[in-house]
């Protein structure tokens, strides 16, 4: 009975000692997917607020979990737990690489907000995104973000093949919603996305997470898939903001025609495929589509006093919305962004391409899958 049972127990501990850690990360990432957006719609209509407003539990009670979801995958490794991937090492903790990067990020999250709520008493309440607490947040959501997408390989989670796939889809879509997060007024609402800063902030931080995405999720339109499962969740999303009453983001920047773009070339090879030749198709297809909407449906001016409850915030809403005058999407403006960009979409594309071949697991997930 013994010699049944030990292997019985180490496969009983082997799926635990993952599925735990999925059914915790998934809870955590619609926490902080949902926490995130309604934060700043909390801020647009009732103010900042302490660190206990409701949006900030449902961020970093997400993150916490992310955190937790790493310790049982750590912990069990540590126990005895077969590491179902390839596997990251730091003297006696061990888990699979994507899991410790999670909990590596989430730790990088957390200790963020001590940092932020010391730069609130030193300088006053934040009115921008782009303060250093912020950015320290965001570069770790995008870490843990990438974590998942790796930690969603061929055998590492016990789930069928389908699930995996959409899973990690999700993933790279979430570090897509990262870097838009990240680009300040130009994510939270129209009227301020003008035609030369604008494309330029999407050139730097979207492709990248394309490059992650095909090269993670394979075959023709891996990018595609990403840009538009990110489309797709942003309108989830929104439709749950504004039927709650918030205010919800503007409108999720029109990426997904230059993820299309990025991936019929692709299918060509060759020259076509060139970084130079994919970061400027991208931008062109971009730009056009942005000027397309813009022509459309154009953003309502603001009138009064603005949106913003905070009257430093209000004048931060002004400037960018002179800026967005100042750089008419009907001017060159943006034809100097679609050129300008495309060396730095180009760049941003390799960027995610490397970090996708030092970091993608697949291979050898498969082997330990079909061992």
């Amino acid at each position: 009975m013994a010699t049944i049972a030990l292997p019985l127990r180490a496969r009983q501990v082997a799926i635990s000692g993952t599925t735990i850690p999925l059914a915790l990360g998934l809870l955590g990432v619609a926490l902080t997917w949902f926490g995130a957006a309604w934060d700043v719609s909390w801020h647009r209509l009732v103010g900042r607020d302490t660190f206990w407003s409701a949006p900030h539990l449902f961020l970093y009670g997400g993150i916490s979990l992310w955190g937790l979801a790493a310790l049982v995958a750590t912990i069990t490794a540590m126990r005895g737990r077969p590491v179902r991937g390839r596997e990251l090492r730091v003297g006696p903790l061990r888990a699979e690489l994507g899991l410790a990067l999670v909990g590596i990020a989430s730790a990088i999250v957390i200790a963020s907000a001590p940092f932020d709520d010391g730069w609130h008493r030193a300088f006053g309440r934040d009115i921008d995104i782009w303060s250093p607490p912020h950015l320290a947040g965001v570069a770790g959501s995008a870490l843990a973000f990438v974590g998942w997408s790796v930690a969603f390989a061929p055998g590492v989670f016990a789930i069928p093949e389908g699930l995996r796939r959409l899973g990690r889809a999700l993933m790279l879509a979430n570090i897509c919603a990262v870097f838009v997060f990240g680009m300040n007024f130009y994510y939270i609402m129209s009227v301020t996305r003008e035609g030369f800063f604008y494309p330029l902030a999407v050139a730097i931080t979207i492709p990248a997470a394309l490059a992650f995405g095909a090269a993670l999720l394979g075959g023709r339109f891996g990018a595609t898939v990403t840009a538009v499962t990110y489309t797709g969740a942003a309108f989830v999303t929104y439709a749950i903001l504004a039927g709650g009453g918030w205010l919800a983001p503007a409108f999720p920047p029109l990426f997904v025609v230059g993820a299309v773009a990025i991936d019929l070339l692709r299918s060509r090879g060759g020259r076509l495929a060139h970084p130079l030749v994919l970061g400027a198709a991208f931008m062109v297809a971009f730009v056009i589509a942005e000027f397309v909407r813009m022509a459309l449906f154009p953003a309502t001016p603001p009138s009064g006093t603005g949106s913003g409850v905070d009257p430093r915030g209000t004048a931060l809403y002004y400037q960018y919305y002179g800026q967005a005058v100042a750089r008419p999407w009907l001017s060159l403006w943006p034809v100097a962004a679609a050129i300008l960009s495309a060396p730095l979409a180009a760049a941003s594309w390799l960027a995610g391409c490397r970090v996708a071949r030092v970091l993608a697991d697949d291979l050898h997930s498969e082997a330990v899958a079909h061992s």
